[in-house]
């Protein structure tokens, strides 16, 4: 079941707002008894903050900035990430395969996270399963490759922090100038102005 989440900007000066989740519902089934699943793919569309988009897949956090590979922490699956034109294409695999209540606690896991806590770039990233695989082979004409369309879009809000403007007092003296019609110079009052909008 697509969640349809909304990812919020927290309120405030580099504070970081909780990742959300994206699918709830999973259920995979193999149909044939005795089969595992050895691949799943999605893909995620709509990135725009490089590595700061993130995404926590079977216990790890992968970011979405670049292409990368490695292996997950909860089931041992090595994934491949794929960057093109803003879309990223994860693909999941394990050749002795994952049993199906271990994938549907995977994708029900699949949270979207931005880490640009003061300015993430609002819109869309649709996460689309696009494919899963059963250990089943293609023997005899069988079929171990199911396509998928489940299509869950979070959208990301972008809120307007308070400005902040800090700077160091001078506490300056100012001294009257000696003799009579004498001009004493101005005084700087602060300085180290540090002003975010």
């Amino acid at each position: 079941t697509a969640s349809n989440p909304t990812f919020t900007e927290a309120a405030g000066l580099g504070t970081q707002a909780a990742a959300v989740a994206v699918f709830s519902g999973a259920n995979t089934s193999t149909i044939d008894s005795g089969q595992t699943i050895k691949g799943l793919t999605f893909t995620v569309g709509g990135l725009a903050d490089g590595a700061s988009e993130t995404i926590v897949v079977d216990g790890t956090t992968i970011a979405l900035g670049a292409n990368s590979s490695g292996t997950t922490a909860t089931n041992g699956m090595a994934y491949t990430v794929t960057i093109v034109s803003g879309t990223a294409t994860v693909a999941l695999t394990k050749t002795a395969g994952v049993s199906t209540s271990a994938i549907n606690t995977l994708i029900n896991g699949i949270t979207y996270q931005d880490t640009n806590t003061d300015n993430p770039t609002a819109g869309s990233r649709t996460f689309t399963l696009t494919q899963i695989q059963d250990s089943g082979g293609t023997a005899n004409s069988g079929a171990d490759t199911t396509t998928l369309s489940v299509v869950s879009t979070v959208a990301v809000n972008a809120v307007n922090d308070a400005p902040t403007l800090s700077a160091t007092a001078s506490n300056p003296t100012f001294t009257e100038a000696a003799g009579l019609g004498t001009q004493a110079a101005a005084v700087a009052v602060f300085s180290g102005a540090n002003t975010r909008l």
